[in-house]
C-alpha cells in the first residue's frame, strides 16, 4: 500500500425509508462529474445520477430516475455529506418537499 492508503474513503451504510444501502465515496478521478460552474437542468441530472450510480454501486439509471423526490434527495444528501459537500439547490429542493409535506 502506498502512502495515502490510509485515507482512502471508507462505504457507509445508512437508512432510507427503513432500508439500509451502502453509499461510497466519491474518489478524486470523479472530480469532473460536479465541477461544472454552471450546469444546465439537464447536465444537473445527468450529474446527480452518475453520482449515486458510483456511490451505490449495481444501481442502474433506471432506477436512480424511478425514484421519488424525497428519496432522491434524501440519497444525494447522504452522498454529500459522506464526500463533504453542500449543494445549495439540494437544501432548497428538501425545504420544498418538506414545505409540501407539512401542507
Amino acid at each position: 500500500m502506498g502512502t495515502l492508503s490510509k485515507f482512502l474513503g471508507k462505504p457507509k451504510d445508512i437508512t432510507i425509508n427503513g432500508e439500509i444501502l451502502t453509499i461510497h465515496p466519491l474518489k478524486v478521478k470523479d472530480m469532473e462529474l460536479f465541477s461544472k460552474q454552471q450546469p444546465t437542468e439537464a447536465e444537473i441530472k445527468k450529474m446527480s445520477t452518475e453520482i449515486i450510480r458510483l456511490s451505490i454501486p449495481g444501481t442502474t439509471v433506471e432506477e436512480i430516475e424511478g425514484l421519488d423526490m424525497d428519496t432522491f434527495v434524501k440519497i444525494m444528501g447522504e452522498i454529500n455529506t459522506l464526500n463533504g459537500f453542500k449543494d445549495e439547490r439540494l437544501e432548497s429542493i428538501k425545504a420544498r418537499i418538506t414545505k409540501a409535506k407539512e401542507q
